[in-house]
């Protein structure tokens, strides 16, 4: 039995469980690396995903899934009453590719050997690492869709392949890279807190947005930053240039999506899917 199959019975049992209470839609992508957008009515008093609580901004949560999530998970809803609704499904399995890329500079794949290059490593980490456990606790919800940050760009590294750099292997993409002329302009993808910016050995130069909900975006190897540290900005908001900082082989961007440690995939947030849409008991 594949994902398939189980994310089809997925919606049979939410079509009739949820949707005729009106009490759940869900938007988003329910496989491996992707991201789910809730909203829930006023009769619910709190959410679990996997017996993890969800926070609620407004009646509406957000949760994502790593690269290689388990399949099962479970879902539950707590209402006001006192009553609990719980139900397991299954994420659908996905497979990724395997990237080869030669002509990277040695100093970026083999391991450091230099005490000062190795500290300046594991000190930018730290840093990005701080930084997100900060979003990790951010309620509100800043964004609700997002857009493709370097426009007329072409993608050429996708979310979960293999790496295999000068024929070492690495850990798995965690982005996507988009490559473009240097200096074209970088967008905001989502709204959101610009909590982070910085010119770190891997990343080069770099902005994090905090999009709320412990969802949060990164876009590294930039030529130029055009924002501040505290700034808020909208969607489609300029926040850099496209560049070859950092790891890089070529001018591009590489755009990242994260929330609460778990790696998404940000070209399924550019394909918004509603899995389930509600009807009320009226229609």
């Amino acid at each position: 039995m594949n994902g398939r199959y189980y994310f089809f019975l997925f919606l049979i049992f939410v079509s009739s469980w949820l949707f005729a209470n009106d009490i759940l839609v869900l938007t988003g992508n329910l496989s491996q690396g992707g991201l789910v957008f809730g909203t829930v009515n006023s009769d619910v008093e709190k959410i679990f995903w996997n017996y993890q609580e969800i926070p609620l901004d407004k009646n509406r949560f957000i949760v994502g899934f790593d690269r290689d999530e388990k399949q099962l998970q479970v879902l539950t809803i707590v209402l006001k009453d006192g009553k609990i609704m719980e139900r397991k499904f299954f994420l659908q399995k996905r497979k990724y590719d395997i990237q080869k890329i030669e002509r990277v500079p040695k100093k970026y794949v083999e391991k450091p050997t230099d005490k000062n290059l190795m500290r300046r490593i594991s000190n930018e980490k730290k840093s990005l690492s701080a930084v997100r456990s900060l979003i990790n606790s951010t309620k509100q919800i800043f964004a609700d869709s997002f857009l493709i940050p370097v426009k007329n760009g072409k993608i050429t590294g996708v979310f979960g392949s293999q790496r295999i750099l000068n024929g070492i292997p690495q850990k798995p993409h965690n982005g996507l890279d988009i490559a473009a002329p240097e200096g074209t302009e970088v967008l905001a993808a989502a709204a959101g807190k610009v909590v982070l910016t910085g010119d770190y050995f891997y990343n080069g130069k770099f902005v994090l947005i905090d999009h709320g909900g412990g969802l949060n975006s990164i876009y590294i190897h930039l030529k130029e930053i055009d924002v501040e540290i505290g700034q808020f900005v909208r969607q489609g908001d300029k926040i850099g240039e496209v560049g070859s900082s950092g790891r890089s082989t070529g001018p591009h961007l590489h755009w990242g999506v994260n929330w609460k440690g778990k790696r998404i995939d940000p070209e399924l947030l550019l394909k918004k899917n509603f899995i389930t849409e509600i009807a009320s008991d009226s229609e």
